[in-house]
This record gives C-alpha cells, structure tokens and sequence, in this order.
C-alpha cells in the first residue's frame, strides 16, 4: 500500500511525501498552496440573519481555496502528447485526463496504458476523469499509476463511497462527478468521503461543447454545502471553461476548472492558463 500525504485545507497541498511530486510552482500562493484565499458570494436567502432576501443579492460572501486550473489534454494533439503536456508545465496546477469507454459516454479515448506513460513525461499532478462503466474495477488502478485525483461519475457506480475508501487507501485523492442531467441533492451527505466534487458544466462524452450557464445553480448549492459544513473539497467545473466563462463559474463558487480548447486551442497554452486563472482570482477577490 502506498503511503497516502495529508492535505492543508486552503489548496490541499501535501503535508507529508508521497509518489507523485508535485511541483515547487504549484504550492505558491493562490493555487495548490496554503497561502491565501478568495470569496464567493451566494445567491440572495442563502445567508441568515434579518433584512429584506430580495435585497440581498450577493452579500453573503464565503471563502473559498485558490483557483487551480487544469488543462484537459482531450483538446491536445495526441500525436504529440508528451510535448502537449510540457507546453503547460511552469503554469498548469493539475493536468486533466479524460478516460472514456465508450459505453457509459459515446465516445473513447485515452486509458491506464497512457496514463502510466505520461506519468513518467512530467510531475504534473493528474486528475483523471473516468467516464466509464464499473469503475469500481478500473479506478484503483489509475491510483497505482500515480493519479493524484480520480474522479468516477456517481451514475455509474452504485457505493461511491466505498470506492472513494478504495481509491484513498491506493494514495489517491477521490472525486465524484456529477453529470448534466444529474441533480446534486442526493449527493450533498456523500461530500464528506470526497476530496473533490466535479460538476458538468456541459454534458459528459465530448469537448467542444458550449457551456450552459444555468447548471452553476449544483455549483452554488454545493458551494453552500461545503462551507456549512466546514468541508474540505474542491468543487471542479468541466465544460466550455474559456475567458468568457469562468468568471461566471468562479463567482457561483467553483475552484477548480477543467479548460480545454481554452488551452491548447491557443497559440501560448502555458499563457493561457495563466490567464484563466487570473480571471478566476479577479472574478472572486472583490466580492
């Protein structure tokens, strides 16, 4: 069994030592570090206390970890795939990957043989995505391979916590992804077995896809959860994160954000992250 780190509430940065290095830049202030935190505002009765609710409207703010971008290598060139991954290096926070299996989305992609070669082209942390049927078989293994973060959809498996135990007894993080069509509710109590919560912002199986703004209302409710129960968690969001996006995504209480023709659609992928990131802190330091 590998050794599993502890994380710091702010960024979950590691505490003690573990397989996957993470990278001297990623702990700074505002990103995976412990250093610094932004606010959020909630929508109006999300707050206690007197006063007109209609009047309220983004008062209530919460604090929430530093924006962390992660590239989704689904938008890279794939005859390329280790220089795509090095062309963020220096500006990239987590390094996105998307694993499809053509049944529980239409569509396939990349899977643990790729994985475990990339692991050994950069120290990015990888978040992996698992868009796959029985993941309870498959995503151990995607921690033995050095995934800093597996994230499995709860549709498709029936006890995400006893596999959000597995996956952190392998030295991974565990996240859950909630689909488009999936209402978060019946979700909220599993939160606390989670080290990350990933919210559609588009329907799962492709990138490209225009972003539909009014599912930001999951991230607010989560967001809301989270911090009435002092849970440590990142809320990811995956799904046309570009510049004209993630502000909205941010304010509605997101920290972390899956960007991928953002990125590598750009002519300077590592400069588009960080401008995206900066676009996060913007959208959340002033309110």
């Amino acid at each position: 069994m590998r050794h599993r780190p502890e994380w710091s509430v702010a960024g979950f940065a590691p505490i003690g030592r573990s397989r996957v290095a993470v990278r001297p830049e990623s702990a700074r202030a505002g990103r995976l570090g412990t250093g610094g935190s932004c606010r959020v505002a909630l929508r109006p009765g999300s707050c206690r206390g007197g006063g007109d609710r209609r009047r309220r409207s983004y008062t209530c703010p919460v604090t929430v970890p530093p924006p962390i971008v992660a590239p989704s290598i689904l938008a890279a060139d794939f005859a390329h795939l280790a220089d795509e991954v090095r062309a963020v290096e220096g500006a990239a926070d987590w390094l996105h990957v998307d694993v499809m299996d053509n049944h529980f989305v239409p569509n396939l992609t990349i899977g643990l043989p790729v994985v475990q070669s990339l692991r050994a082209a950069t120290e990015l942390p990888f978040d992996v995505h698992l868009m796959i049927e029985d993941p309870r078989r498959w995503a151990p293994g995607y921690a033995d391979a050095g995934a800093y973060n597996v994230t499995f959809h709860a549709e498709a498996c029936d006890d995400p916590v006893a596999l959000a135990k597995d996956l952190r007894s392998a030295g991974a993080k565990a996240g859950l992804a909630i689909d488009r069509d999936t209402p978060i509710e019946p979700y909220l109590d599993l939160l606390p077995s989670f080290d990350t919560l990933l919210i559609m912002t588009i329907k799962a199986g492709f990138g490209g896809q225009r972003f539909i703004p009014q599912l930001l209302e999951k991230v607010r409710a989560a967001r809301r959860h989270v911090a009435a129960g002092h849970l440590e968690l990142r809320i990811e969001v995956d799904g046309g994160i570009a510049a004209d996006t993630i502000e909205q995504a941010a304010a509605a209480g997101a920290d972390a954000f899956v960007a991928g023709t953002a990125v590598y659609g750009a002519d300077d992928p590592a400069e588009a992250v960080r401008r995206l990131r900066a676009l996060a802190e913007r959208a959340t330091s002033g309110a």
